[in-house]
C-alpha cells in the first residue's frame, strides 16, 4: 500500500472539510423555524425526525423518540463522515468513492423532506365517495395555504449551507480521486 501517494492527494483542504461538515451537522443549525416569538433550530441530525413527522418543523424535534431518531440518524452521520477517510485506509480507486457520500446523503434528504412537505396532507382513495372527496378536496386546500405561510418562516441555516459546501467539496474531490487514481 502507498500511503504517501494517497495522503498527498488526500489534503489539507479535505481534512478542513470533513472539519466543517462535522461542525455543521452536529453544532449548527441547518434548519430554522421562525414563528414570530419561537425561533426553532433544528440539526442535521434531527432530520430523520422531520422525515418522520414532518408537522414536527412546527413544534420541534423534542420527544415522542425524537431522541431516539436523532441518535440513529446521528450515527448514520457519522459512518458517513468515516467514509470520507476511505482514500487515507485504502488504496483502492472505489475508495475515492466514499468522499461522495455525504453529499449523496443530503441530497437524499432534501429530496424525502421536499417530497414530504409539498405532498397532499390527506389522501382520496374514493372511500368516502363525492361529499368525502370534496371535504378531501377542501382541506388539501387549506393545508396547502397554510403550509405556503409556514414556508416563508422556515429557512436554511447557516450549518445548511455549510454542510452543502463541505460536501459538495468533499464529492468533487472524490470523483476527481476516483478518475486519477489507477
Amino acid at each position: 500500500m502507498n500511503t504517501n501517494s494517497t495522503t498527498t492527494r488526500f489534503d489539507w483542504t479535505a481534512v478542513l472539510a470533513l472539519v466543517c461538515l462535522a461542525l455543521s451537522w452536529f453544532w449548527m443549525s441547518s434548519l430554522v423555524t421562525d414563528l414570530f416569538a419561537v425561533r426553532l433550530h433544528f440539526h442535521f441530525y434531527d432530520v430523520l425526525t422531520l422525515m418522520l413527522s414532518p408537522d414536527r418543523i412546527l413544534i420541534g424535534a423534542e420527544g415522542d423518540g425524537a431522541t431516539l431518531d436523532a441518535w440513529l440518524f446521528g450515527s448514520v452521520c457519522m459512518l458517513a463522515l468515516l467514509a470520507v477517510l476511505a482514500p487515507l485506509i485504502s488504496s483502492r480507486k472505489v475508495a475515492w468513492l466514499g468522499c461522495v457520500v455525504p453529499f449523496a446523503l443530503m441530497v437524499i434528504c432534501g429530496a424525502i423532506l421536499y417530497h414530504d412537505f409539498s405532498g397532499e396532507m390527506f389522501a382520496d382513495n374514493g372511500k368516502f365517495g363525492d361529499t368525502g372527496s370534496q371535504l378531501i378536496h377542501l382541506a388539501n386546500e387549506l393545508t396547502d395555504k397554510i403550509s405556503a405561510r409556514v414556508a416563508h418562516r422556515v429557512t436554511v441555516g447557516l450549518g445548511g449551507y455549510l454542510a452543502l459546501a463541505a460536501s459538495a467539496f468533499l464529492a468533487v474531490k472524490g470523483v476527481l480521486g476516483y478518475r486519477e487514481a489507477p
